[in-house]
C-alpha cells in the first residue's frame, strides 16, 4: 500500500479496518469501520513535518505559503495536506484509503441491518435491468462503497467506463472478468472531456465517482442515448437528488419545471445512505430508496423503501418496463 515510509503512521495505514487518518496540527484522528472515530496519542510532530515535504517531493511540487496545498496519490491512498500558513494550528493532513476491495457483501449488509434482504434483492434486479441509479449521502457515508458493490451485478459482457479524479471505484481492479475502462480526469482532461470520450468507446454503463457540476448536462445526454448510469451525489435525502442536479445546470433558474421533468425521466432510482458515527462504532444503513417519474406533466418522487420497509406496489410504469420482477417481489412488503 505504501510507496514510501510512513513511520509511526504505518500501523494505521496497514490496518484494513481503518478508512481515514487525519491530523489537525495537534492530534491524530482515526476513522475505523468497527470502532468509529477516535483520537489516538501521537507525539511525532517532527516526523509529520518531514512527511509533508516528502509528499510534496513525491509529486514534485513546492510546499510553502505560495503553494499551501499538496494533493498526492499512491496505489491505495489519497493524501491531502494544507500548509500551516493556512491551517493555523499546524499542517493539516488527510489520508483516505482507496483499496481495490469490496467492503460490502450480502451477509454483512443483512447482519448489520444496512438494508433488508428483500430491498437488497430489489437493488440487484434494478442493476441487472439497467436502471439509472444515483446514491446520495453526506461525506463518509459510504456512497462509493455501495456503487462498488452494485457494480458486480452488471453483466460481464456489458462495457463499463468509470470516470473519476481519484481512483476509488476501482472496478477495473476488482472485477477482472468485466469489460471495464477507467478514465481519470485532471486539469487537462475534464469530466466533460471524459464523458464525451467515453461515448465514443461503446459504453453500456458510465460510472462516475461523484456528480458535482456542469458535467451533469452531458451525463443526462448520455443517458438519453441509451447509456446506463450509476453515480454518487451529495444530498441530504434521496428525494432531493433531482433538485441538486438541477442546481448544477449552468444558467438555469433554480426551479425549471421542464428540466426537472427531464431529470425525473432520466434517473430511475435514488438511494440515500445514512451514517451514525459514535465512540462505539459506525453504523451505516440505506435509509430510503425512491423512484422518479413524471405523471400528468408533474415530476414526482415515489418512496419505495424507508428504513426497513419495502413497498413496490406503486412502482412507476417506466420502472415496471425495466424491472423484470416476479409477482412475489412486485407485491411484497417487508417488515424488519
Amino acid at each position: 500500500m505504501n510507496e514510501f515510509e510512513f513511520g509511526p503512521l504505518s500501523e494505521y495505514v496497514e490496518d484494513e479496518l481503518i478508512t481515514d487518518i487525519n491530523y489537525n496540527g495537534k492530534a491524530l484522528w482515526i476513522d475505523h469501520l468497527e470502532k468509529g472515530r477516535y483520537i489516538v496519542p501521537f507525539d511525532h510532530e517532527e516526523f509529520l513535518r518531514q512527511f509533508c515535504y516528502k509528499i510534496a517531493n513525491y509529486v514534485n511540487v513546492s510546499f510553502n505559503m505560495s503553494n499551501p496545498l499538496v494533493e498526492a496519490e499512491t496505489k491505495d491512498l489519497r493524501i491531502s495536506i494544507v500548509h500551516e500558513s493556512i491551517a493555523r494550528s499546524g499542517h493539516s493532513i488527510s489520508i483516505r484509503k482507496t483499496p481495490a476491495i469490496l467492503r460490502l457483501n450480502d451477509k454483512k449488509m443483512i447482519k448489520e441491518k444496512y438494508v433488508t434482504k428483500t430491498a437488497l434483492e430489489f437493488l440487484k434486479q434494478a442493476v441487472k435491468n439497467h436502471c439509472n441509479i444515483l446514491v446520495s449521502g453526506l461525506p463518509g457515508s459510504g456512497k462509493t462503497e455501495l456503487v462498488k458493490y452494485l457494480t458486480q451485478f452488471i453483466e460481464n459482457h456489458e462495457r463499463i467506463i468509470t470516470i473519476e479524479d481519484t481512483l476509488e471505484l476501482r472496478a477495473h481492479d476488482i472485477y477482472d472478468e468485466k469489460d471495464c475502462v477507467a478514465l481519470r480526469v485532471n486539469s487537462r482532461f475534464t469530466y466533460v472531456d471524459a464523458i464525451k470520450a467515453s461515448l465514443r468507446q461503446r459504453p453500456n454503463w458510465i460510472l462516475v465517482s461523484e456528480v458535482r457540476s456542469h458535467e451533469v448536462v452531458h451525463l443526462l445526454e448520455s443517458v438519453s442515448t441509451g447509456t446506463h448510469l450509476m453515480s454518487t451525489i451529495h444530498a441530504y435525502e434521496a428525494k432531493k437528488i433531482p433538485s441538486r442536479i438541477l442546481h448544477m445546470f449552468p444558467d438555469v433558474e433554480i426551479y425549471n419545471e421542464v428540466l426537472l421533468n427531464t431529470i425525473h425521466e432520466a434517473i430511475d432510482l435514488g438511494i440515500h445512505i445514512e451514517v451514525n458515527i459514535t465512540e462505539k462504532g459506525i453504523q451505516r444503513r440505506i435509509s430510503e430508496i425512491v423512484a422518479y417519474d413524471v405523471i400528468n406533466n408533474q415530476a414526482v418522487c415515489i418512496p419505495l423503501y424507508v428504513h426497513d420497509r419495502l413497498s413496490l406496489v406503486k412502482l412507476p410504469e417506466k420502472l415496471k418496463m425495466k424491472l423484470k420482477l416476479n409477482e412475489k417481489i412486485k407485491t411484497k412488503k417487508e417488515a424488519a
